[in-house]
């Protein structure tokens, strides 16, 4: 008796521990469910939340349900043919012992099992929602008869938005039929059906016409895929591009149709063999399958390939290049002829000071390293952070300059003391401000020059920024904290004051959700694993919590199945902070066209495979109240249009969008880059050519931003942001800019690409080549120079001494008139000071490089022009007395090291730099003496 309440207890624990642990996740999917809901209403995309919710529902409902059906009518047959008597045996005894046990049970447990198999069946079904969706809203949606395939005459329409749902049903109903054979076998096998031991048949008759029939029903599900499988080759990579080759549509185009063939008749047989229930017919047809799918959809193919295309692939394939370079170059939007230009040796100083504007807009800080400056001269307190710097033009003093951009956000992570709850949530809700500097210029310390600055933004700041509304940071890039409640009882810091007194205020958005009573706090509480929520008195029914604020999660929740850009960038439109993320739509499916994977060419920026892209969106955020727009940029692209159908009420025309917003979109660097990959090939549409690669281009590689050997880089130049004319143009525009080198050859320049960014230029490609024999340097051409010149090298040794770090800029190639101006910007970090100077400037043009304390000193000076002196301590003279003879040393030695490269002899180069640099190293060991000695002033080299 005792052990039997023992039983009782030990059994009615267990159920009590399960059915907690049950309530927990119905709890937590019921919490983030609701919290979900509560977001979409708060983001006005309620629509898209329930359109998602019901396409899940049905497809878990419609493929839940078949497999429940498919799966439960296979097990009652398998019980209903179960035989009444078998020969005794060891295996059969225990059969029956098993039996004993089920059969009182089986009316339950046979369909519990099957529902609980087709739950997990039907949940994984609901992953498949954006496939679905697609297929649903294609309607009459095309890309033109002109896009129509040249092999079965459809429209690319068909292989992106229907052609994924019917390979899934198909895959499905395969792996479904499989499934339910193997679980129908082993309830077979349970039932005394199937025997491996003992006297008589091992398999019963009854069994053999029940697996005959799933058998023939998988051969036919499996013909259908043959079927489809057809389609597949329009995307095939078995020749030298992407796209169906002349082994494809020669061999195995009627492979497949074959085995379609031979499939159909395997599962007549299946089905025959109901009546006559033996292992011959089927066995025969399987292996007849088997036979031609190795022979006809392997073996012949790879002979053809081997035999017939590889000894003249070229005539072979033309046809199929054809259609692959028609493709490509319209699925990545390249479709641009490049236009021949001629360009000019050398620059004169007429045409920098006619391209002034251009000039005055040469990016020479690096994003990265800016961020290091601001975040040591603007952060002003430990609790805020610089996320980015982002590039883009605002109008200032009349004029449009290009200007780099960051915004001050908060990070809960650096409160300075006890991090509280009530300080982590409710008082350091927001960041304030952004900082703003200048592209071009840096003060005589080498620090930007800005034009937005400081806490509050300083009197006179060139972008004005509202210090009320528009400068409040709630959604950004960054969020240490899952949530902040704003409107509580608590006061928020808004900014510490100068004076040193901190200025707090309340929010007046409308962002955040309210609080409401006591089961949505509940819902929040659970959901966030956070008791204070539910039980803090500083909340009240019209507190706001704010979820989802960064603004990467923010735009991804409400729109899952676009792929965006890298980097989502700051703007400010109308004195308020807003966000500007670039969105993609892509497929791998587009016939013909080159595959590619993202990673590689976009400097792992982003993932995927993709042989078609457009930058159809723009996505919009309101740093203040959290508020999304996506703006519908290129209403023609088939994807969008689909896209649209599908969630009418989420994006919005662009021709809505406020002008000044307009005004900060920017053509995507990570867009460019693709294209750029693609283009350095695809710019070619004469196939002999093509094929042969004799005029294949190639993206520069990224340069090192350190000095020495041992600085590396990978990945290939980033394109970047520069006003200037283009040829045959009058006026600057904002461009980004992307220079190819020939293939193979980094040190020469081939040809640039540009993406306008204004107005009615915006997404306009142009691409210019220059004649044969008329390259140009390229950037790792002109890096070797920079580093060799005996001018320039000398300074940057002198730079690097006294602990300090020298590192690289960007080297900007720049376009003016018929030539180009290289420009170089050199950092130094100090030992005592970790924030990186812009300390010299090297310019380099017809073959010359110059350097000095800016780049319109760099500039004058390379045209024999006076400059100003880089600052010394004590403003004294140039060096004279030793200090100079060192240096007068170095440069005859580095001079010499020049002659001799240029003559080849690279033991006396190697020679005469060691020798330069170790009379510079003691020059450096002089000047660094109790008693000051001026610095030298920078060589000038006239090239004009």
């Amino acid at each position: 008796m005792a052990q039997s309440m023992r039983g009782v207890r030990r059994r009615w624990a267990i159920i009590t521990v399960a059915a907690v642990i049950l309530l927990a996740f119905i709890l937590s999917g019921l919490s983030g469910f609701y919290v979900d809901i509560l977001w979409f209403r708060e983001v006005h995309f309620s629509s898209v939340f329930w359109s998602v919710f019901w396409s899940k529902l049905v497809l878990g409902l419609i493929f839940g349900f078949a497999f429940f059906v498919l799966l439960l009518v296979n097990l009652i047959i398998a019980r209903r043919i179960t035989p009444r008597f078998r020969f005794p045996s060891p295996e059969q005894e225990v059969i029956e012992r098993y039996r004993a046990a089920f059969e009182p049970y089986a009316r339950y447990l046979i369909p519990g099992f099957a529902a609980l198999i087709a739950l997990f069946v039907g949940i994984a079904a609901t992953q498949q929602w954006q496939t679905f969706l697609l297929w649903r809203s294609v309607g009459s949606v095309t890309f033109g008869a002109a896009h129509a395939d040249r092999l079965f005459h459809r429209d690319p329409s068909f292989y992106i938005f229907v052609l994924p749902f019917q390979k899934y049903v198909q895959g499905w109903l395969f792996s479904a039929l499989v499934g339910v054979l193997v679980i129908v076998v082993v309830a077979h096998y349970l039932s005394g059906n199937i025997r491996t031991q003992g006297a008589g048949e091992r398999v019963t008759p009854a069994v053999r016409a029940h697996i005959s029939v799933l058998l023939g029903l998988i051969v036919l599900v499996k013909a259908w895929g043959y079927y489809l499988g057809r389609f597949d080759l329009l995307v095939s990579p078995r020749g030298v591009v992407t796209g169906a080759s002349y082994t494809d549509i020669h061999a195995q185009l009627p492979a497949l149709k074959l085995l379609v063939f031979i499939a159909l008749a395997c599962a007549v047989l299946f089905f025959v063999n109901v009546r006559y229930r033996i292992w011959a017919l089927p066995a025969i047809g399987l292996g007849l399958l088997a036979l031609t799918s190795i022979v006809a959809g392997a073996i012949v193919p790879a002979a053809v390939q081997r035999f017939q295309v590889a000894p003249q692939e070229l005539q072979k394939e033309t046809r199929y290049i054809d259609r692959n370079i028609e493709s490509t170059r319209f699925a990545y939007g390249i479709d641009v002829p490049p236009t021949s230009t001629t360009p000019v040796a050398d620059l004169t100083a007429d045409q920098v000071s006619a391209n002034e504007a251009t000039v005055a807009n040469i990016r020479l800080w690096n994003p990265l390293i800016l961020r290091q400056t601001y975040e040591a001269v603007q952060r002003i307190q430990r609790y805020y952070e610089f996320s980015d710097v982002d590039v883009d033009r605002y109008t200032i003093q009349g004029q449009e300059r290009m200007v780099m951009l960051s915004a001050r956000e908060v990070s809960q992570t650096g409160i300075p003391g006890v991090q509280t709850w009530q300080n982590v949530h409710l008082t350091y809700t927001h960041g304030y401000g952004a900082v703003a500097s200048t592209v071009n210029t840096a003060t005589s310390a080498g620090a930007p020059d800005f034009v937005l600055q400081d806490i509050p933004p300083a009197p006179g700041a060139q972008i004005p920024l509202d210090p009320s509304t528009g400068a409040q940071v709630y959604y950004g890039e960054r969020a240490d904290i899952p949530y902040v409640v704003s409107d509580s009882n608590q006061k928020e810091l808004n900014y510490p004051n100068p004076g040193g007194q901190t200025v707090f205020t309340q929010y007046h958005g409308k962002g955040g959700i309210a609080v409401g009573g006591f089961f949505r706090r509940l819902a929040f509480a659970y959901r966030y694993r956070d008791f204070n929520l539910l039980i803090s008195n500083l909340i009240g029914s019209d507190s706001k919590i704010m979820i989802n604020r960064d603004i990467k999660t923010r735009i991804q929740k409400a729109a899952p199945f676009l792929k965006y850009d890298a980097d989502p960038y700051a703007a400010i439109v109308g004195g308020h902070l807003f966000y500007i993320w670039d969105a993609y739509t892509t497929t791998d499916l587009y016939p013909y066209s080159q595959r590619v994977g993202l990673s590689s060419v976009t400097n792992r920026d982003l993932s995927g495979r993709i042989n078609y892209i457009r930058n159809s969106v723009k996505a919009v955020v309101n740093a203040y109240d959290g508020s999304i727009r996506f703006y519908v940029v290129d209403p023609t692209d088939p994807l969008i249009q689909v896209w649209k159908s599908a969630f009418p009420k989420l994006f919005t025309d662009v021709s809505q969008a406020p002008a000044e917003l307009v005004a900060h979109f920017r053509y995507p660097e990570d867009l460019l880059q693709t294209q750029a990959f693609e283009f350095a090939r695809y710019h070619v549409t004469d196939t002999p050519t093509f094929f042969n690669n004799a005029e294949r281009w190639d993206v520069p590689s990224a340069l090192p931003s350190g000095v020495g050997v041992n600085s590396v880089a990978s990945g290939t130049l980033r394109p970047y942001y520069v006003l200037l004319k283009l040829p045959g143009t009058s006026d600057e525009q904002f461009v980004l800019f992307q220079p190819f080198t020939p293939f193979g050859r980094q040190n020469q320049m081939i040809a640039y690409m540009t993406a306008g960014s204004d107005g009615d230029q915006y997404g306009k490609l142009t691409a210019f080549q220059f004649p044969p024999g008329e390259n140009l340097d390229g950037p790792s051409q002109v890096r070797s120079l920079v580093n060799q010149d005996p001018n320039v090298s000398p300074q940057i040794s002198l730079l690097s001494q006294k602990g300090s770090d020298v590192l690289f800029g960007d080297l900007l190639v720049v376009p003016i008139e018929q030539s180009f101006l290289y420009v170089q910007p050199i950092f130094v970090i100090s030992s005592g000071n970790p924030i990186p100077q812009l300390k010299r400037v090297v310019v380099v043009h017809g073959g010359n490089a110059t350097i000095a304390t800016s780049l319109s000193d760099a500039i004058n000076a390379s045209f024999g022009q006076p400059t100003q002196p880089p600052p010394t301590q004590g403003q004294g003279p140039p060096p004279t007395g030793q200090l100079g003879q060192l240096l007068a040393q170095a440069k005859q030695h580095f001079d010499a090291a020049e002659a001799a490269l240029k003559n080849g002899d690279l033991a006396t180069y190697q020679k005469e730099i060691e020798a330069g640099i170790a009379l510079v190293n003691q020059a450096s060991q002089l000047s660094a003496s109790p008693s000051p000695t001026p610095t030298p002033t920078p060589s000038v080299s006239p090239s004009g």
